[in-house]
Order: C-alpha cells, then sequence, then structure tokens
C-alpha cells in the first residue's frame, strides 16, 4: 500500500497566439513539479485549438487515474477544456493556472488568469468535482495544494474500488452502526459482501490443531500471556484469525468488520479480538457490525498508508478523552510486547489488553444526517498513556488518553457514535479534502 503513488494524467491548454517555446517550457516543468511530489504521471498533448481535444480524450481513455490536471498555461478558449472533460465528470479535476513570470527585471504573463478565472466559473455551473489552485511550478504553497489534493483523490479512488466484508450486522442495536447499501454504493463506491458468522465458526471448527501449531509457538514466544490462557484458548483463537484471513484473501476484501455480541462471544465464547489484533496490522478491521466505522477506518488507511484502529469514547473532560475498544487493538500499533488475557465477564474468550503506543493520532466517524447525507467528525490531539481503569469486572482495555486540540465539550455535542477510527498523524486536512470531494458535511473540534 505505502508504495503505491497517486495517479495523474496532467492536460495542458494554451493558446496559438503565443510562442511555443513558452507552452512547452512551463509544461515541461509543471510534469517535473508533479512528479516530484510523488504522483505518478502521464502528459496529454497541449490543447491549443478545439481539434487538438480528441488527442487528449484519447490518453484520459486509456489510463485509469485517480484525478486529472486542467493546465491553464495562457489564454485559454473555454469550449476546448469543455470538449476534453465532458466525458470524465465523475473524476475529481485540479484546474491548475499558472500566473505570471519573470524575465530578466520584467514580469510577463500569457494571460492564464484570464482564462482560468472564465473555466473556473464553468466548471462550477456545470457541476463538476474540482479544487482551483494557481502559481507558478516552483512555488511551494501550490505544491503543498497539489499534494493535498492528490493524496485525497488517491483515497476516493481506493475507495471507489474497496470491498468491506461484513460478518454479521450491526450489534446491541447500535442505530449508528447501521448503513444503507445503495447510497454508499452510489456516493462512495464502497461494496459491502455480508455473510453471517456461521461461516467463520464453520471454517474454524474444520480446521485441524496441527494448522496453527506454529502460531501457537510464535505467541507464546513473543506475547505476554495473561493467568487462565490456555492452550486450547490460543489454538481456538489462531483458528479463527487463520480462518478470517483466509476469507478475506478468498472473497478480496479490503477491510473486514464482525458482529461479535452475542453469537461469538456469548453462544460461542470465543471472542475475535484477537484474531482481529492481528490481521489489523494487515488490513482495517474493527467489530460490533459498524459500516461507517469501517469505512472511515478506510479513509484514513488510505490517506496514511499505514496501519489504522478504532475505540470507544469512554469519558470527555475539558481537554481529553479517553479512547479504547473492549479487547482489540492492532498488534502493530501497542506499545511493547502484546498483551493477552482471559475474560469471562461480558464476553468469553482470549481479549487484547495491550496500551496504545504515544503520539499524534486523528479520530474520525463518519455518521448521518437527518436527511441520510453524509457527516464527517474529525477531533486531533495527542495520544498519551491512559490513567489505570477498566470497565467493571473486565480486562484493561487498548486504550489512550488523547490531549485535545480542541475542546472537550465541542467533541462531546458532536459525537457521531461512540466508535471512532484511529490513525496515529494528523491528517485534518486531508480528510477535509476527502470530504469536500465527496460532498461530506465536515465538523472539526
Amino acid at each position: 500500500m505505502q508504495d503505491i503513488k497517486p495517479k495523474a494524467v496532467l492536460v495542458p491548454f494554451g493558446y496559438p497566439g503565443y510562442p511555443d517555446s513558452y507552452l512547452e517550457r512551463f509544461t515541461e516543468e509543471s510534469v517535473e513539479a508533479l512528479k516530484g511530489l510523488g504522483i505518478e504521471l502521464r502528459c496529454s498533448p497541449i490543447v491549443k485549438v478545439r481539434s487538438d481535444a480528441e488527442g487528449a480524450v484519447k490518453v484520459l481513455r486509456e489510463e485509469d487515474f485517480d484525478f486529472f490536471v486542467v493546465l491553464i498555461l495562457s489564454w485559454v478558449e473555454a469550449p476546448n477544456v469543455v470538449d476534453v472533460v465532458d466525458d470524465f465528470r465523475d473524476k475529481p479535476i485540479l484546474l491548475w493556472s499558472h500566473t505570471m513570470f519573470k524575465e530578466g527585471d520584467e514580469w510577463m504573463t500569457l494571460g492564464p488568469m484570464p482564462g482560468a478565472g472564465v473555466v473556473r466559473q464553468t466548471f462550477e455551473e456545470l457541476g463538476l468535482n474540482f479544487k482551483f489552485v494557481y502559481g507558478m511550478p516552483d512555488e511551494e504553497k501550490l505544491k503543498s495544494r497539489i499534494s493535498l489534493f492528490s493524496k485525497a483523490a488517491f483515497a476516493v479512488h481506493r475507495l471507489r474500488h474497496s470491498t468491506v466484508g461484513l460478518l454479521g450486522y450491526a450489534s446491541m442495536g447500535m442505530y449508528t452502526a447501521c448503513f444503507d447499501h445503495l447510497p454508499l454504493r452510489e456516493k462512495l463506491g464502497v461494496e459491502v459482501h455480508h455473510l453471517d458468522q456461521y461461516i467463520l465458526v464453520k471454517r474454524t471448527e474444520e480446521m485441524g490443531d496441527d494448522e496453527v501449531e506454529d502460531l501457537v509457538k510464535e505467541a507464546k514466544e513473543n506475547w505476554e500471556i495473561g493467568e487462565g490462557v490456555t492452550d486450547r484458548d490460543l489454538i481456538v483463537s489462531l483458528k479463527m484469525y487463520r480462518a478470517l484471513k483466509g476469507l478475506v484473501e478468498e472473497f478480496g476484501w479490503s477491510a473486514l468488520q464482525i458482529k461479535c455480541q452475542y453469537e461469538l462471544s456469548k453462544y460461542y465464547r470465543s471472542v475475535p479480538c484477537i484474531p482481529l489484533s492481528m490481521l489489523g496490522n494487515e488490513l482495517p478491521c474493527s467489530c460490533e457490525g459498524d459500516i461507517p466505522l469501517i469505512v472511515t477506518q478506510l479513509m484514513l488507511h488510505y490517506l496514511t498508508g499505514g496501519t489504522v484502529s478504532y475505540g470507544d469514547i469512554h469519558t470527555v473532560e475539558e481537554d481529553r478523552i479517553l479512547v479504547g475498544a473492549c479487547g482489540y487493538a492492532p498488534f502493530g500499533l501497542c506499545d511493547g510486547r502484546p498483551k493477552v488475557g482471559k475474560t469471562e465477564v461480558l464476553y468469553e474468550g482470549v481479549a487484547n489488553c495491550s496500551l496504545y503506543r504515544e503520539g499524534r493520532v486523528t479520530l474520525a466517524r463518519l455518521g448521518y444526517k437527518r436527511d441520510r447525507s453524509l457527516k464527517m467528525h474529525i477531533v486531533t490531539g495527542e495520544a498519551k498513556k491512559p490513567r489505570p481503569f477498566r470497565e467493571v469486572g473486565c480486562l484493561p482495555y487498548p486504550s489512550m488518553e488523547v490531549v485535545l486540540d480542541g475542546n472537550g465539550d465541542d467533541v462531546a455535542q458532536n459525537l457521531a457514535s461512540q466508535h471512532y477510527a484511529i490513525a496515529y498523524g494528523d491528517f485534518r486536512e486531508e480528510l477535509l479534502e476527502v470530504c469536500r470531494l465527496l460532498s461530506i458535511v465536515p465538523k472539526v473540534t
């Protein structure tokens, strides 16, 4: 995932009244600037007259790109631009206008901003999904804006090619975990492949103990295993991990969401906390059948290229919140060796009771507005070691205290559920850009 770059097509637009030497030079400089931002790029021939549009369209049709760049090099005739973009209305567009440049002691222009003024308003009236930036290729502020857009467009494109594996559905009456399947597919492009937990139980029970011998040995060597955890507990948990991993590979899932309570936690008596904590290093995972949560995790995963998690918000204070889930955290995000223990209160099985490592974090949560349009709540802060706490009768939860950038009551008054996706780093601006591209209403607290 980390090695995959945003992919774009650059379509430069000029005007036949200006010297080709300027248009070609500024195109080359723009190409190098974009490649320098880590964008995989293909450039079409310059469109100067209307008949040139066909060549640009041909290049766009040959590529599977995340976004395309409409580059205004000089004054342009707007119909030439519309001819190119018209068949690609579903794609994000970066409308980039060059500005003035200096030759010796004199500032010069080819008229790109006047051309961009016409095109920008035209795009708005056409209802195109675009972002307008302006500046010359060597300007750092411009490159920062383009980089932000490219990351968001990459995440949006990946979402449209993602499938969430859902075992079971919303747990314990969580209305906020429910979702509208077709509108989710239409708005975000995410498919949800639903199966019941029976397939997990069946495949776990069909697996021989010998198939997880190596995993049991590794667990005993690498984990801090608490009192009461038996070899049989480890064997069942690790069979479940193998079964879940097999389902992910068989169906090509991009993320995994599973309902634990009560089918697995009470009736089968083996929670999926450890299997999910292992799989969480490989793809976004969470539990209790919460689809808005796992889609938020996917967004953060595509933006960060790394491991993401989730937690319940357990308490809110003036300057901090306490976040943790009952037995789940990707082992790769834990501080030190994974700690596991046996639980028999509220739920049964082997659970993760490690603490998260410290660092800058972003928490986010998709939710629905009353009209079923989408919104997103975004929270940032610094993750610290939590105070000792536990839910009555339970093991300590994988948790963190987040010292907020904002105000605790603002967080509380905008809670979109108890579950929030977690990523290490500050991704406010990237999430805001994703929200803009997807018409999601954001709230940062």
